[in-house]
Parts: structure tokens; C-alpha cells; sequence
């Protein structure tokens, strides 16, 4: 059963040429309960990721260089949105930690502060924000500290930006199923080994249909206000409200597009 709301939602998206937020654009568009799409880009997007050449009905690119500034020109443009999936994040593999910290602490805290100043347009609703992030886990544990620290400044945003709702989301081996381009080296292995490894670490893994999907239905559900209600896996949830691998494939269990990876 897939969510349910009597008014479809504007969603606001970053990461959009990414693995993940590029499979979050393709299939937000064509979901019945989205009616627009506004991606925030450094750059207008590449020929795999832009729709139909560049132009859909549900869809609007606002290039944006500064993730740590939102002047008032740019807010007007995603005014009345619902909810935010920030697919910004990047591996911890690789990365010195002041550098990820960065992308993956400032940027979204930056964002979250500045559309908590935005009214979505069902009134006294909450805009739901939804935080990609620790992606690359690493043995040394590294990895695991840095998204706690960026799941607790999310958590802690609600006290200080009550008009918040916010969520995060830990997905583990994410597998690709689309091309792109530009992936890391890391992404590009996890696409080729997916199908081999699959079977043997499948708790581990993720597909990127089941990890969009998942997200999505978040951000529907919490939207209409049912993601606690009507959601058979609620309890699963944590006090800071992070999903791990596990729990974004129920989600996507329940979501438009479900699969049987």
C-alpha cells in the first residue's frame, strides 16, 4: 500500500546529478502525490539526469552555487514547498573530516535554517526535511562518528527551528540500477559488484529505486501526517528519527515504486 494524502506535494531537492538524487528526480516526477519539483544545482543539469531534454511540467531547476548563503531571491522560488530531500551527501571514503564535515554537516544545516523561514503551503504544517548521509562506512568507525554528529545537529534542529520536521536517512551499499556519469569510483564498484554480492550481503545493500522510494515516502507520509500513524514500520524508528538500511527498504516496501531487490 503505497502512501496517502489528499493534497499532492511540492518538493524541494539537491544532489539531483548524484546517485541517489538523480534516481529521487526521476522518480518524484512522475509520482501522483508530487505536483513540482524544484532541484537547487551549482549547474544546469546533465542530459542523463534532465527530463525530457530539460523540460517537464513538474519540474524547475534554480542554479545555486553557495550552499551556505540563501538570499531572499532564491527562497522565492521554493515558497510554499513541503518538504526537502537533501541528496547532497558524499562518501566518507577519501574525504579529509573538516571536508566532509562540511558537504554533509554545514550544508544541510545552512539549508534547514534558511527554509525554516518558508511557509509550505498547507498553512500551520511543518516542512518536512530529509537529510541523506552516511554513505561509505568505514572499519575504523570514522564514518559512524561523523553521522552521528550530523544526526544529532538534525535532531537538535526541531528545538531551535520548531517549524522543522526533520529525518535522516543512513542507507548502507547503495547499487545503482541507472548510469551516471560522474559517480565515484566507489559508486561505479558497488554498481558492478551488486548483482555478484547481492544475495551474500543483502542487509548491507541498497538499490537506488528502494533507496529513492523509501525517502519519498517519507516525505509524502510526513507531509499529510501519517508517517507515524499509518506506516507498519513506526516503531522501528529512532528518537532522532534516522532510518538505517533496513528500514528505508520497508519504507520503500510501502512506497509508488517498489521493488524486490
Amino acid at each position: 500500500m503505497s502512501s496517502t494524502t489528499s493534497t499532492p506535494i511540492k518538493l524541494i531537492l539537491t544532489g539531483a546529478t548524484g546517485t541517489a538524487g538523480s534516481e529521487v528526480l526521476r522518480q518524484a516526477l512522475v509520482h501522483p502525490k508530487i505536483e513540482r519539483v524544484t532541484v537547487l544545482s551549482r549547474r544546469p543539469l546533465p542530459p542523463h539526469v534532465a527530463p525530457t531534454g530539460g523540460s517537464h511540467p513538474k519540474h524547475n531547476v534554480v542554479i545555486h552555487e553557495n550552499y551556505e548563503s540563501y538570499p531572499p531571491e532564491l527562497l522565492k522560488h521554493v515558497e510554499g514547498h513541503d518538504a526537502v530531500v537533501w541528496a547532497q551527501g558524499i562518501s566518507a571514503v577519501g574525504f579529509k573530516e573538516d571536508a566532509y564535515m562540511v558537504i554533509t554537516h554545514d550544508y544541510p544545516v545552512a539549508a534547514a535554517k534558511a527554509f525554516a523561514t518558508l511557509k509550505p503551503a498547507g498553512g500551520d504544517k511543518k516542512l518536512v526535511f530529509a537529510c541523506l548521509s552516511g554513505r561509505g562506512t568505514r572499519r575504523d568507525g570514522k564514518s559512524s562518528q561523523l553521522f552521528a554528529r550530523m544526526k544529532l545537529a538534525l535532531a537538535n534542529l526541531p528545538l531551535t527551528l520548531p517549524s522543522l520536521e526533520t529525518y535522516s536517512f543512513r542507507p548502507g551499499g547503495i547499487v545503482n540500477t541507472q548510469p551516471v556519469p560522474q559517480a565515484g569510483m566507489l559508486q561505479k564498484a558497488m554498481s558492478l559488484l551488486g548483482p555478484v554480492v547481492g544475495p551474500l550481503m543483502k542487509k548491507s545493500m541498497i538499490s537506488t529505486p528502494d533507496l529513492a522510494n523509501g525517502m519519498i515516502e517519507a516525505v509524502v507520509r510526513a507531509s499529510a501526517g501519517t508517517l507515524r500513524t499509518e506506516w507498519p514500520g513506526k516503531g522501528d524508528l529512532g528518537d532522532e528519527n534516522a532510518f538505517s538500511n533496513e528500514e528505508i527498504k520497508k519504507l520503500a516496501q510501502y512506497g509508488q515504486f517498489a521493488t524486490k531487490y
